[in-house]
């Protein structure tokens, strides 16, 4: 018997290895296409290298560049996202949450946040330059100006999604708005909240590298300058690529946190599917 299952399980376990791997045939299918494009695009259009560089020369100048310019410049570059992505959630969160409970902050703070965001970055990050030099604060800065909006926005959607029969409810219990807040509004908006910090775990990775570009010593956006200065087209692609790692990074951790905490909604959502 116990071979019986053995065998069994072997069975099941190759099926879904299986059937993983024919949902995923598409999207491997599309970055295999992507790879051997972005490698013959030269030889296709008779361009030079430093046009859009082979990706194997991208991946050696990431690599052969790596411990002396890359890491410790991409380590100031994440310091930027982190700092300015953890401010970005507590005030986003904060805010939100005042905005959804109070009208009298709706009609004060709402305006200043949808005004904030139609400030163009660019505009404003030479004067943060200014106000406080080259160090990583304006960099902080603008991370949170880019990142925070996303939270907000989902925070008050997700607190004002929770029914009104739900509140009717509570307040026939003589629920107080810290009970409310505390034991339905907000862990019902959750879902929503984690949309926003996904997607602002990404943006601000933007944000960062928009900082540094308008001005800074160390970091990813000079290291790009200069290589774009010298034609050197496979550092610039290299950069990009180092970014680009560090907010899948966060999109991922972010997703993690989200699976942890939220588990009751992906087993919610997966028996709708399966009832479907």
């Amino acid at each position: 018997m116990a071979a019986i299952d053995r065998k069994t399980e072997g069975r099941t376990a190759t099926r879904k290895l299986l059937s993983s791997i024919v949902d995923y045939l598409p999207a491997i299918i599309l970055i295999i296409a992507i790879i051997v494009f972005w490698e013959l695009f030269n030889i296709i259009f008779d361009q030079p290298d430093y046009i859009l560089p082979p990706l194997h020369d991208i991946l050696y100048a990431a690599y052969f560049h790596a411990s002396d310019q890359f890491l410790p410049n991409a380590w100031v570059t994440f310091q930027e996202v982190i700092i300015g992505y953890l401010v970005a959630v507590i005030s986003g969160l904060l805010i939100g949450v005042g905005i959804s409970e109070s009208v009298t902050l709706r009609r004060a703070i709402l305006p200043l946040v949808i005004s904030s965001q139609a400030i163009p970055i660019l505009a404003i990050a030479p004067v943060l330059i200014i106000w406080f030099g080259f160090v990583m604060t304006p960099k902080i800065i603008i991370v949170v100006l880019i990142s925070f909006f996303p939270i907000v926005i989902t925070t008050v959607t997700g607190l004002q999604s929770v029914s009104r029969d739900m509140l009717y409810l509570l307040d026939s219990l003589s629920a107080s708005r810290w009970q409310v807040l505390h034991r339905v509004k907000f862990p019902a908006a959750l879902p929503y909240i984690f949309a926003g910090l996904k997607n602002s775990a990404v943006i601000s990775v933007i944000g960062a590298f928009v900082g540094e570009y308008v001005g800074a010593i160390e970091g990813l956006a000079p290291v790009m300058i200069l290589a774009n200065s010298a034609f050197q087209t496979d550092v610039v692609f290299a950069a990009i690529f180092y970014l680009s790692f560090m907010g899948i990074f966060m999109y991922l951790a972010v997703t993690l946190i989200e699976r942890r905490m939220i588990r009751w909604h992906f087993i919610a959502r997966g028996s709708a599917g399966q009832g479907e």
